[in-house]
């Protein structure tokens, strides 16, 4: 009689487990259905899930894996809309302006006290939230424009860091420039895509692939933008170019107030302006960071720029090729896996 107690106790005991296994299994079915059919609604019935996927169809756009925009099943005619902005934004020619200065009067026996000389580079944290996402990077001013050179990498099999160009220059602040081939994020940046001129050598003429935007430096600090040939520039005295898009202010002028900011998605970005007092601008938006940056739309990163005074800028390849060195050292945290970042055919910097 004690040994059939033990056994039959011994088998209340052996189904207890099994038994809150499958209530456990059952919970979690019905608890992932839940936020399934949940997380449906919300996006496919709400107003903010329809933002949202247009947002990342955006996004997808603007990357290597393009071909999943569809998978977020907005209507074909507003995912064709926003190819269409993406592959042909508006362009404008900029023009060189002269800004003269004001003498002051002798009619007080006042003299103006002379301003603190600036500094060649000053660094300036950005840290903006936004209603649903949020992004941090910095901002360089290069007081001397006469200073920004593009660097390009003399390497055939790729293209250099941007701790290699530091090196080899001893550049102050350094960004990333052209884009390049990238298949499936691997591109080892040896080639630039679009026109590139060098100390006032064309070592590239135009290539439709980046699109039809250019921006150049004169050997006078101005900044120039738009559909120019590498030959047109050269004549207008431009000293270092290249090309990518889009444009993002232009004599003073945003091209992206008022439009929808969802056509170039979320993005880590880089851009390069000029003031109206000839100061250069580089800035950086980390992105793809949860926790830390998500990015910028292209519409943030104009207001940004306006805000800050600049009247002329263009966005420069983004993504995992975005970064940003001061004095040898990285300020900005890259999305690339590698923490020196990608390897670049070219790049801006103060040297």
């Amino acid at each position: 009689m004690q040994t059939l107690s033990r056994t039959r106790s011994y088998k209340r005991t052996a189904r207890r487990p099994l038994r809150w296994v499958k209530r456990l299994v059952l919970v979690s079915a019905l608890t992932f259905t839940t936020l399934a059919l949940g997380g449906i609604i919300f996006l496919f019935g709400t107003q903010t899930g329809e933002d949202l996927r247009e947002w990342a169809a955006g996004t997808l756009l603007t990357t290597q894996h393009d071909y999943w925009a569809p998978y977020t099943f907005i209507p074909e005619e507003r995912l064709n809309a926003l190819k269409e902005q993406i592959r042909h934004p508006q362009v404008i020619n900029s023009e060189p302006e002269t800004t003269e200065t004001e003498l002051p009067t002798t009619k007080s026996a006042v003299v103006p006290v002379p301003e603190k000389p600036k500094e060649l580079v000053e660094v300036e944290e950005i840290n903006e939230k936004k209603d649903n996402y949020y992004f941090k990077g910095k901002i360089m001013y290069i007081h001397d424009p006469d200073r920004v050179h593009l660097l390009v990498t003399n390497r055939k099999e790729r293209g250099d860091l941007l701790d290699e160009f530091v090196k080899k220059t001893n550049a102050i602040g350094i960004v990333n420039a052209s884009g390049f081939a990238d298949p499936d994020g691997y591109g080892q940046g040896a080639k630039a895509y679009g026109l590139v001129i060098h100390d006032g050598k064309i070592l590239q003429g135009y290539n439709p692939r980046s699109g039809e935007t250019a921006l150049g430096i004169t050997y006078d600090g101005k900044l120039v933008t738009g559909s120019y040939s590498a030959e047109q520039l050269v004549k207008m005295g431009v000293r270092d170019a290249m090309s990518f898009r889009p444009q993002l202010i232009v004599n003073g002028k945003n091209l992206f107030e008022g439009k929808p900011a969802r056509s170039w998605g979320i993005q880590p970005r880089t851009a390069i302006g000029q003031t109206a007092d000839g100061t250069i601008v580089f800035v950086v938006i980390d992105g793809r960071q949860p926790g830390h940056s998500i990015g910028a739309s292209m519409n943030d990163l104009a207001e940004l720029l306006q805000e800050k005074g600049v009247v002329t800028a263009m966005a420069m390849d983004g993504g995992s090729s975005s970064m940003m060195l001061h004095n040898g050292e990285a300020i900005t945290k890259t999305s690339c896996p590698y923490y020196r970042g990608r390897y670049l055919p070219n790049a801006w910097a103060v040297i």
